[in-house]
Parts: C-alpha cells; sequence; structure tokens
C-alpha cells in the first residue's frame, strides 16, 4: 500500500504499475479484518457483557487515532495557503465532517470523485469497516450459526450483483463500487466465513490444490487488472464488476493458506520481528502516510518543500511515515489498548468457557490460529 501511494511514478512506472495493485491488498485487509472481527464476537457472544465490550473496545482501538487524524487532516489544510486550499474542499467536495461521521464514502459515492486533498482519500475503507463493525454484532449475537453462514453466503453474492447494478445505472461513475459496503462486503463476509469454519471442527484441506488455486485468483486479478484501461487500475470495469470478487476469493483463500501453513517455512518471513512489528504498527501506516507525503511535498506553509517525486522522497515519506506510526503505537495506540483491557477485559473472571450447546464444536480446534485483536 505504501508502494501504491509513495513511488514515484517517474522513477520507475513498472513498479509504480505494480503498486497501482494496492487496491488487491485493501481486499486482503477487508478478508483478514472479518476474519478476526468474527473470531473475537463468535469467542464471546455468550459473555453478558458482550455488545459493551465489543462497542468498548473497538472504539479505543479504532476512533483516538481516527480522529486525531482527521484534525491534523483539516488543520493542515486550513494552514496552508491562508485556508484557501480548505475553502476550495468545501466548495468542490463538501465539509469534512462526513468523515466524522463515518459517511465519508456514501459523499464520495454520490459525488463519484475522491475529495480533493490526498490526506482524506485512504478513509473510505475505515467508513466501510465501521460500517460493518456497528451491524454485524447484532447477527452474531442473535443468529444460529447456521442462519449466520446462510447470510454471509447471501452478502457474498450480492456485493456483485450491487457493484453490477450501480453499473448500469451510471457507468461512469468510477467510485461507487470501490467505496460502498454494499458494494465491497464480499471480502468481509468470506473472513466471517473462515472464521466460523474453523471454530466448527476439523477441515481437512489439500494443500497443493490451495496453493494452485491461491495462486491461480492472484495471477488473474493482477493480470486482469493490469491489462485494464482506466485511470488506476482499481478503477477499470474489469475491477469494478468482477476484479473485487475475484481479489476477495483470491484473499479468502491467501488466508486460509497462511492458517495451514502456519509454522511451516513457507510462512516464515511472516513470524520474523520486523514484520511482527509493522503490523503492530499497520493502523498509523495507514491512517499516517498522507500526511506524511502531505508533509514532505507541500509548497504552502507547511511541509519540507525539498522533495518532489524521487527516490529521496518516497525513502525520506516511509522513514517518516515509520517513525509517525512508531510514535502513535507507543504515546496512544498501546495505552489505550491497556486501557480497553481494564474496562473491558477479553475474558470475565468469572465466565464459563464452554460455548453453548448449539456452538460445540464438532473436532478439535488445532487448525485455529491464536485469537487477536483487529
Amino acid at each position: 500500500m505504501l508502494i501504491s501511494h509513495i513511488w514515484p511514478r517517474a522513477l520507475s512506472f513498472v513498479i509504480f504499475q505494480l503498486g497501482e495493485l494496492g487496491w488487491i491488498a485493501m481486499d486482503a485487509f477487508f478478508v483478514l479484518s472479518g476474519f478476526l472481527i468474527t473470531g473475537i464476537l463468535l469467542d464471546t457472544r455468550s459473555r453478558p457483557d458482550y455488545f459493551r465490550s465489543y462497542y468498548t473496545r473497538r472504539t479505543l482501538r479504532i476512533f483516538p487515532l481516527y480522529y486525531l487524524t482527521l484534525v491534523l487532516a483539516v488543520l493542515m489544510m486550513k494552514i496552508s495557503h491562508g485556508g484557501s486550499e480548505y475553502r476550495s474542499f468545501v466548495h468542490d467536495w463538501g465539509s469534512p465532517a462526513w468523515f466524522f461521521l463515518y459517511l465519508g464514502n456514501f459523499r464520495m459515492a454520490y459525488l463519484a470523485k475522491w475529495p480533493p486533498t490526498w490526506s482524506f482519500t485512504v478513509f473510505w475503507s475505515l467508513q466501510i469497516e465501521e460500517q460493518f463493525y456497528l451491524l454485524f454484532p447484532f447477527a452474531v449475537r442473535y443468529l444460529r450459526r447456521d442462519h449466520l453462514v446462510r447470510l454471509l453466503w447471501c452478502l457474498v453474492f450480492l456485493s456483485p450483483i450491487f457493484r453490477l447494478a450501480f453499473y448500469l445505472w451510471n457507468p461512469d461513475n468510477l467510485v461507487v463500487q470501490y467505496v460502498l459496503l454494499p458494494c465491497h462486503m464480499e471480502g468481509l463476509a468470506l473472513g466471517a466465513l473462515i472464521a466460523i469454519r474453523f471454530r466448527s471442527g476439523a477441515w481437512e484441506i489439500s494443500k497443493p490444490k490451495l496453493t494452485l488455486l491461491t495462486a491461480g485468483l492472484l495471477l488473474v486479478t493482477c493480470a486482469g487488472s493490469l491489462m485494464s484501461k482506466a485511470p488506476s487500475p482499481g478503477l477499470s470495469t474489469f475491477s469494478r464488476l468482477p476484479g473485487y470478487s475475484l481479489a476477495s476469493w483470491a484473499s479468502a483463500c491467501l488466508v486460509v493458506w497462511l492458517i495451514v501453513f502456519r509454522g511451516s517455512r513457507y510462512t516464515r518471513l511472516f513470524r520474523t520481528s520486523a514484520v511482527g512489528y509493522m503490523a503492530t504498527i499497520s493502523y498509523g501506516l495507514y491512517l499516517l502516510h498522507p500526511l506524511v507525503m502531505r508533509f514532505v511535498r507541500s509548497d504552502g506553509k507547511i511541509g519540507l518543500h525539498m522533495f518532489r517525486r524521487t527516490l529521496a522522497s518516497f525513502a525520506v515519506e516511509v522513514i517518516l511515515t515509520i517513525v509517525a506510526a512508531s510514535l502513535s503505537w507507543f504515546l496512544l495506540e498501546r495505552p489505550l489498548a491497556r486501557l480497553k483491557d481494564r474496562l473491558a477485559p477479553k475474558r470475565l473472571a468469572l465466565e464459563s468457557t464452554d460455548p453453548p450447546a448449539d456452538e460445540q464444536p464438532v473436532a478439535d480446534d488445532r487448525a485455529l490460529p491464536e485469537p487477536a485483536e483487529a
């Protein structure tokens, strides 16, 4: 994702084009998010404080850095060029308040364009996630597992139908299928289905077949996207119709592949301390890198004013992004993580560890990874 947004196009067009496939990484992020959140919800669904615990932990994990980033982005616009950039933003696109209400993706879809300031363009995925996080806990809590599975499969197949309907209604709107939850929800649903399946008993999976299927789906998705003609491969007709589904299925297979091959030499890279640390600060990396880019490239009252899309700018932006995300983790996110463990502990002192009768697994859960916090 950093390569997609930061790499200078003029420096190497080939690498830039590969970086443009970063939209596929977002589908992988949705699958992984659906997998982790569903696991958390399933493991706590019988708790009396199910909703309070879940929403408290989600709020403390997501809101502080999100709103801090939003405030900084607005301040940077107001400071730059005497506030003219902020006035232009409001005139051309609308109020930043849409993002404060987690409705910015609806505004993008309605206007059929991204916000004019790059600092706001990354928020669309968080709008989708929060809308999913808000509603999905009710389904997990009140639906039987078999009914929940049917609902999720409906979401998987409804998503491309919604995209096709919007395309037939307005094919020139390149944004709507990308940023709306109904059009981009199969990844979240597939991740949830994987979490449910791994908690339902032994799952015999052919590793060679899974590897071939994962590689094949990724290859078809990347090739189709790169061969499409559009301002961005992620917004091509191919991507907007079959592409997002292919990317979601490929990402779902990849998540299963990582689980099946965990502990093996094939996944050794993902167990290194460097990759683990980048995963720890990944939320800050995603939210803060547009602000870092703005700081490095700005020619207004803020910024370094010394780099113009060169290898030096790429290196400086990556380093500063990692520094900013690290500061965010140690000064904000980690202290809040400790707070949420006090306010909403993962396990109640007296809670039973036995699942409800209708949720008893049919076999052991050795294939299931350790629970994680999204």
